[in-house]
Formats: structure tokens, sequence, C-alpha cells
């Protein structure tokens, strides 16, 4: 006989949603018809949602390259209009670096089937790996070991 359900107990779970596994911004502040595009729209977003102000952004940039960045640069480097000043990718890496916005990486490789993902998860990855090796392993056995009982 099944069992009616309490509706006197507070369901704890009704309203939860796992959080994100990979760090994206939403689809709408990226949406853009060009790789290209894409990474200014999503470099514009980090810049914009980063505690730091543009010129600070700019400096911080320079430092971790030893090289000169300048807010005209960033302009460029965000603007959709201007396709002739794509950021380049070890800049991209510094706007990571700086903004630790990771969703920036993503965009990037948004057209891929690989993301990027913090290394603390490295070893839980490297764990589930290992267990799916060993299920295979097992499977094997279990073959061999019928094999072996069935006289073949």
């Amino acid at each position: 006989m099944k069992r009616a359900r309490d509706s006197g107990t507070v369901d704890m779970f009704s309203e939860y949603a796992p959080p994100e596994v990979v760090e994206r911004f939403a689809p709408e502040r990226v949406r853009a018809a060009k790789c290209s595009a894409r990474i200014a729209r999503a470099a514009a977003e980090a810049i914009r949602e980063s505690k730091h102000a543009r010129d600070v952004i700019a400096q911080l940039m320079a430092d971790y390259l030893g090289e000169h960045i300048s807010v005209a640069m960033l302009d460029q480097y965000t603007s959709t209009a201007n396709e002739k000043n794509n950021i380049p990718a070890h800049r991209l890496i510094a706007l990571f670096v700086v903004t630790r916005d990771v969703r920036l990486i993503n965009a990037l490789l948004a057209d891929t089937d690989v993301v990027a993902i913090s290394a603390r998860y490295v070893a839980l990855i490297r764990r589930e790996m290992a267990r799916e090796a060993r299920d295979r392993l097992d499977r094997e056995i279990n073959v061999a070991d019928a094999e072996w009982r069935a006289g073949r």
C-alpha cells in the first residue's frame, strides 16, 4: 500500500538547485556571431564586473606581463566594432589573472568540447577517472572469469 505524502512537513530540497559546475557568462551578455566578438564582449563584462577600475586593470595587466597596457588598449579589445584589435591570448590570460574571472577562459572555449575549471578539482577528476578505469578492469576480470568457468 502506498503511503500518503506528508503535506505538513516542509520539503527542504524543493527549491534547491545545485551550483553550476562550469562558470560562464549569461548567454545574452556574450552572444555574438563571431568568436572574436564573443571574446570582446566577455572581456567587457569581466572588466565591468571587476572590483578594479579600468586604469587599475590596465596597470595590473602591465605589471603581470612586463609590458605596456593602456586603458585605450582595453577599450579596443572590448569593442565589438573594431575587428582589427582582438585581445592577444597572453593579454587575455593577464586579464583573467587580474580579474580572476574564469568565465573569460570559458567564453574562449565555448565552441570546443573542453572547459576551464579550478585546479582544486583536478584530484576529484583524477579519482573519478581512476574509478572508471577500475570499473572497466572489473568488467574485464568478470568476463575472463566467466570464460574460464565455462571452460573456454
